[in-house]
């Protein structure tokens, strides 16, 4: 069993995916390889809340391979309905405490809905902006339409306002 990604980050190791697949009835520890059913034990690993993607095959020697890969959080909210991360994929996966990644924070009143759509792509954009990636650590939603950043190097407020038009906006700041 490999975590392909583990050098990256450790959500999750094999002792606990051991212990997954023994407590879904798909590890193959013990059966005959006839038995083993390589699509299965994808399935069952791709139900665990950590893991993106599975793969497993048997080998001409009789040993099964299993090497998988980690959802990866893009951003991280913090709401009175708890605290999850949205990953690449754009779904909800859960806070625990071995998951210590650099990531935006969106603070306040956001759906789910909002963070996997609206919030996902403006954190996308700002990442993938030269100039704000870095500087903006912290997004807070006091409503749908006031949102204020926090800009990490001069330790300022931002003012946004609505979620709109972002990269003019803020285009227009950086040019003051």
């Amino acid at each position: 069993l490999v975590v392909e990604d583990s050098t990256k980050r450790q959500f999750v190791d094999a002792e606990e995916l051991i212990y997954f697949l023994d407590s879904k009835d798909c590890y193959p520890l013990g059966d005959s390889m006839r038995l083993v059913d390589c699509h299965a034990i994808e399935a069952c690993l791709e139900e665990h809340e950590m893991v993106r993607s599975a793969e497993c095959y048997k080998s001409p020697f009789g040993k099964v391979h299993i090497s998988l890969q980690q959802r990866e959080p893009v951003l991280a909210v913090v709401n009175n309905d708890g605290c999850y991360y949205v990953d690449t994929d754009r779904k909800v996966m859960p806070m625990r405490g071995e998951i210590d990644e650099a990531v935006i924070v969106v603070r306040g009143a956001v759906s789910k809905r909002a963070a996997t759509e609206e919030y996902f792509d403006f954190v996308e954009w700002l990442s993938e902006n030269n100039y704000w990636s870095g500087r903006i650590r912290t997004i807070h939603v006091q409503t749908p339409k006031y949102v204020v950043l926090t800009h990490e190097g001069i330790r300022a407020k931002i003012i946004l306002g609505e979620l709109v038009g972002y990269g003019k906006k803020l285009g227009n700041l950086r040019n003051l």
